[in-house]
């Protein structure tokens, strides 16, 4: 008689748990197995190259161009000094690094900045995708310019302020604006020469977005839009 072998397949969660847990072994990671949280990963460093993101020894997701970021959020593990790294996707040699902590049930965007190499950094920012009000949209302004002034002011086409006074590598609070298209300039506190714009983009109603500006006069001032849900 044939011994009939049932092989159960893991859920895909628990077994990169698993395995961050076996890899993880060999750094600082603390990480929490019972916990999740969704990530976002966006290459906001110029001259940076294609890169990959690990968090834990284990890729996440890779081919980011400069302004490229994932199209959806992934599902990663918690806990605290995750060690989260960006990787030149040709060679793998390592462009920037952090120790990151992460809490459960939490929204997330890191971000890849600096004007090369040698101030290239890993920033996390957590994300509310809370519903904005019917009819509007929900927007917060992240400073990632390394040659912009150290604060900076995001203005609607009219000259209207969205966020003011916005510190580099801070981010702004939630501002709820009316769906439909929106031009956006950022120029220095206090000054009225734009650094850059955006050209009117639609910002839909329901939808969470950050715009972040990045970039330098040396590689170009760049505004980006990107969508949370």
């Amino acid at each position: 008689m044939k011994t009939k072998i049932i092989i159960q397949l893991m859920p895909v969660k628990a077994m990169a748990i698993l395995a961050l847990l076996f890899l993880s072994s060999c750094d600082n990671n603390e990480v929490d197995p019972f916990g999740s949280a969704r990530l976002k990963v966006v290459n906001a460093a110029p001259n940076s190259g294609s890169q990959k993101f690990v968090m834990a020894n284990i890729p996440y997701i890779g081919d980011l161009d400069y302004l490229e970021h994932s199209v959806s959020y992934h599902d990663v593990a918690v806990g605290n000094n995750l060690v989260s790294q960006f990787r030149d996707e040709n060679d793998n040699d390592l462009y920037a690094t952090e120790e990151l902590d992460l809490d459960d049930d939490r929204r997330y965007t890191v971000y890849l900045t600096g004007e090369s190499r040698d101030d290239a950094e890993v920033r996390l920012y957590e994300d509310n995708i809370t519903a904005p009000a019917s009819g509007k949209a929900k927007v917060k302004f992240i400073h990632l310019s390394g040659g912009a002034p150290a604060n900076i002011d995001f203005l609607d086409a009219q000259g209207n302020n969205l966020a003011s006074n916005v510190s580099r590598y801070s981010q702004s609070n939630y501002t709820e604006i009316n769906a439909g298209s929106l031009g956006i300039q950022v120029r220095g506190t206090g000054t009225t020469d734009n650094l850059a714009t955006l050209p009117a983009t639609d910002f839909a109603a329901g939808k969470v977005y950050t715009v972040f500006i990045s970039g330098s006069s040396g590689s170009g001032y760049r505004i980006e839009q990107i969508s949370h849900n």
